[in-house]
């Protein structure tokens, strides 16, 4: 019996099974509804920084909470990350739609695969970000967030998008603040290696070893037995 011919086609077989398995463990996208955090850890640490830098806490406002969702769902479904729409929609205009009527408002936008800490900190890490979560002109604010996919060669990556604002004394919508740019936080790339040719070269061991395995068996059915 040929121990290391049937050691071999069993270790190339099994190798062909795992480096499947671990490519679509890692390369199949998660589905929108499996996120790796939600709005409400963002609107936790988004208090808590502005409590941090002795600030008050901004109010959760479900008119603002459902127009940054719909924004967030708008530059998912139209495949952009940017405060104007291709079809020249803004923030405001998604305000006009829940009939929320503010003296001065906010908008902050990100991108990433990682979590709710990793959107904190590049708001706070950069100034115009910055500026709009921890101003003192704001009262309400409300998170909205979607399934984005792959982003630049980043994959599984989240949009998220945080309108705040000051409620106007009187029912007239005076002009918007300047939005405040995009910030992106992405998990290091694991390489460009295309899945097609990783699943080849599985199938390939997979092929060889249950050659090996056939020629094996093939060979003891023929030994004559003792």
């Amino acid at each position: 019996m040929n121990i290391k011919k049937q050691s071999l086609g069993h270790v190339l077989f099994i190798t062909g099974v795992f480096v499947i398995f671990i490519s679509f463990m890692i390369f199949t996208p998660i589905n929108s509804s499996s996120y790796a955090f939600g709005a409400s850890d963002v609107i936790g640490l988004s208090n808590q920084a502005r409590e941090q830098y002795g600030k008050k806490t901004l109010k959760v406002n479900l008119q603002l909470m459902d127009a940054a969702q719909t924004k967030a769902e708008d530059m998912a479904k139209g495949r952009y990350f940017a405060h104007t729409a291709p079809d020249g929609t803004m923030a405001w205009d998604y305000l006009k739609k829940v009939s929320y009527s503010y003296d001065i408002a906010g908008e902050n936008l990100a991108i990433t695969n990682e979590n709710a800490n990793a959107v904190i900190n590049g708001w706070l890490n950069s100034p115009s970000h910055r500026e709009n979560l921890l101003s003192d002109d704001y009262q309400d604010f409300g998170i909205g967030m979607a399934f984005f996919g792959d982003y630049e060669g980043h994959k599984n990556t989240y949009v998220i998008v945080a309108l705040y604002a000051k409620p106007a004394e009187k029912q007239v919508v005076t002009a918007p603040t300047s939005p405040a740019g995009t910030t992106t936080n992405f998990k290091p790339k694991l390489g460009d290696i295309p899945v097609a040719f990783i699943i080849a070269i599985a199938g390939l061991f997979m092929v060889i070893g249950s050659f090996i395995e056939i020629r094996h068996i093939k060979e003891i059915n023929r030994s004559p037995t003792l």
